[in-house]
């Protein structure tokens, strides 16, 4: 085997002409993403202005905003926990861009966690339909789940996988598939220092070419024949990039898909010669991101589409894995939690008759999903958003289903100023004054808002909010 060249000798060969850039580019900027099922663009640029922050859009994403100047991180402004906007870097918005998920698809994202890019694809789907999102790293699961929560989704099952192993359980039905795939991250000098420690520590220099390839070959199993599957990274190494879809390519039925401009977004075509090798000419069509051009990490975007089956020995049926039924609103399982639900909030249980449910074997908590599920293969972590949990004969609501189900709430609600809202923000208590209130968990209710969150009766007309009490309301 050849020696392995210097971690230095290795960037060279990367970066070529442009090394000096990679090495001397500037700070990139916080960019956020604007939730559309909760709020316009227009909204979020207002309501930021007014917590201090200076903002401006991105050309051709009409979502996309680049923060210029801030206060704070803005996941601390109260909008970011009412589902308003997520804080996502703009090279990691642009994958699912080309994804192009739509309502009602089979969609599955591999690597899920923590989430920015589900959420982003579950916006596109308006919440309808069936996503999964999988991720091995199983402490990365949490702010997963909590990720999908901030921006109430409700059609989305969890699982905690190798990705490697799904088509034991899954079958190849999926429209969409996002393969974003774990890399060296070789796309920001964040990470330079721990690039080096690594190269320096591998037997060749093609990362994780292995494992990325394994992964992109499992997403393409699950895909359907005529599928998209979009495969990405936040490093600008040819071996974790084009090397992996070139191999790929050249060896299946996938053809790369052309990807259109983006006005805002400087892209630079795959490349399609490396250190001594060439790649098929249609890697071409990649893209990539770089962070001196574009004020964000370097990305790599490549789309595929299935033209036809694999070979027989890696195509693979249903596996008929075992799997859970989900139960509708009159189930006998199910009724007596709406009824609940009625007694103590005042949502009638009709408007929960588009929702599917899943209440796990320890029947203190309930969750709702899409009506597109009909069932769930078995060895997901959860299924769809939180309705609600017991507490004592109470069936208390979660912080994003009182976010999705405002309106309808009736009962046992505390409306706030905006001085006490900002009180129980940071101090995490309020006195508001309980007399009317029945139920040991009140609803606050704050104008610009809505319903927002559960709290605790605390006695003597003080509640309590079980949050970290550091969100902040405008300046």
């Amino acid at each position: 085997m050849p020696d392995k060249p210097s971690f230095d000798e290795f960037l060279q060969t990367t970066f070529g002409s442009d090394l000096d850039h990679f090495l001397h580019h500037p700070p990139t900027s916080d960019f956020i993403r604007v939730n559309t099922l909760r709020a316009s663009t227009g909204d979020v640029v207002d309501v930021l202005a007014r917590y201090g922050f200076k903002t401006e859009r991105v050309p051709g994403l009409d979502d996309a905003l680049r923060i210029l100047e801030k206060p704070y991180d803005p996941t601390l402004c109260l909008h970011h926990f009412a589902g308003w906007f997520v804080k996502q870097s703009l090279g990691s918005q642009i994958p699912v861009r080309f994804l192009d998920a739509q309502p009602g698809q089979n969609i599955i994202d591999l690597c899920a966690a923590p989430g920015s890019k589900t959420t982003q694809i579950a916006n596109a789907m308006h919440n309808q339909g069936c996503l999964i999102a999988n991720d091995l790293a199983g402490k990365r699961i949490t702010p997963l789940a909590a990720r999908l929560d901030s921006s109430i989704v409700t059609h989305t099952v969890i699982y905690n996988q190798a990705a490697e192993r799904l088509t034991r359980i899954l079958p190849p039905i999926f429209d969409r598939v996002l393969a974003d795939v774990p890399c060296s991250g070789l796309g920001c000098l964040d990470t330079l220092a721990e690039n080096r420690d690594r190269y320096n520590t591998m037997r060749t220099q093609d990362g994780q070419y292995q494992l990325q390839y394994r992964i992109l070959l499992t997403g393409c199993r699950l895909l359907r024949v005529g599928g998209r599957i979009v495969y990405s990274t936040c490093s600008l190494n040819p071996c974790e990039n084009e090397a992996v879809v070139n191999e790929l390519i050249t060896r299946y039925p996938l053809r790369l898909i052309d990807i259109p401009d983006i006005a805002g977004v400087r892209f630079r075509p795959g490349i399609t010669e490396f250190d001594g090798k060439s790649f098929d000419p249609s890697i071409a069509k990649a893209r990539r991101v770089t962070p001196w051009e574009n004020d964000t990490q370097g990305f790599f975007v490549a789309v595929l589409e299935k033209t036809d089956d694999l070979p027989e020995r890696l195509k693979h049926e249903d596996p008929q894995a075992p799997s859970i039924e989900t139960k509708s609103a009159d189930d006998p399982d199910i009724a007596p939690v709406l009824e609940n639900i009625e007694r103590y909030y005042g949502i009638s249980p009709e408007q929960f008759a588009c929702y599917r449910f899943h209440r796990p074997s320890n029947r203190d908590v309930v969750y709702c999903l899409d009506q597109h599920w009909q069932s769930v293969v078995q060895g997901f972590q959860r299924a769809g958003l939180g309705l609600a949990k017991r507490r004592g004969g109470i069936w208390r609501l979660s912080h994003s289903m009182i976010q999705q189900m405002g309106p309808h709430i009736s009962k046992n609600i505390v409306h706030l100023s905006e001085s006490q809202m900002a009180e129980i923000a940071t101090t995490g208590e309020v006195f508001v004054g309980t007399d009317n209130i029945e139920s040991p968990y009140p609803v606050i209710d704050f104008e610009p808002l809505g319903r927002l969150a559960t709290t605790y009766d605390l006695g003597d007309g003080r509640i309590r909010w079980k949050r970290p009490c550091n969100y902040r309301w405008y300046n």
